[in-house]
């Protein structure tokens, strides 16, 4: 009985071994696994204010292209962002800060301009600068938010986005900016008039935006 006993130990020690010879740690194989995650690298980008500006077109009527006024709008200070992950560069982040005091018509309608910083239009003295703040891009379109005069606005609009290790240029192509919805008082108060004597709220908007790496 006793030699079956041991000989019942045996053969269980034995299974064991050999279970334990067909692991990774009973014949020296690494099962660690290996991460093939690609590293990510953030890069900062500062906004050259002087390189970059907005420029817009407002008509006199709704559905009336024949009479217009161009302009631009500087920048005040901006950032962006960028993320460079297994050779591909993408635009991830970024905030515009817009001197709304820069308001200038093309032509020189230096009482336009005026008009533009009073409280008909951006209240200047209340609301020196509105912020965009950038929320997507998917490679066609870039998304975000539009802050003027206390309201906002989302916005979506056609980029082409170009980025290198030392600079991002953002060429935005024609977007609209609905001034209406947006409260700004001087076409809040022309509801009120004939439709063939308002001013077409909905403002062309174009922009080039050159930011340079820190």
């Amino acid at each position: 009985m006793k030699k079956e006993i041991l000989l019942g130990i045996g053969a269980f020690s034995m299974l064991i071994a050999s279970c334990g010879g067909e692991s990774g740690e009973g014949n020296g194989t690494d099962t660690t696994a290996t991460d093939t995650t690609p590293a990510v690298v953030w890069n900062e980008y500062t906004v050259d204010t002087a390189a970059s500006v907005v420029n817009w077109k407002s008509y006199a009527k709704v559905g009336d292209t024949s009479k217009y006024h161009t302009g631009w709008l500087k920048l005040e200070s901006g950032n962006i962002t960028t993320t460079d992950s297994a050779g591909i560069s993408t635009l991830t982040a970024g905030e515009l800060t817009f001197d709304m005091a820069s308001a200038t018509e093309a032509a020189g309608a230096t009482d336009l301009d005026m008009h533009l910083e009073g409280v008909d239009f951006f209240d200047v003295a209340n609301h020196a600068t509105s912020t965009f703040t950038f929320e997507s891009f998917d490679g066609t379109n870039a998304t975000g938010t539009l802050s003027i005069i206390g309201k906002t606005a989302s916005i979506s609009a056609p980029a082409v986005v170009t980025i290198t290790p030392e600079q991002v240029t953002v060429v935005v192509d024609m977007f609209l900016v609905d001034f209406l919805a947006l409260e700004v008082p001087f076409f809040t108060a022309e509801t009120k008039l004939k439709a063939d004597k308002q001013h077409d709220p909905k403002i062309e908007v174009t922009a080039t935006i050159v930011a340079n790496r820190n």
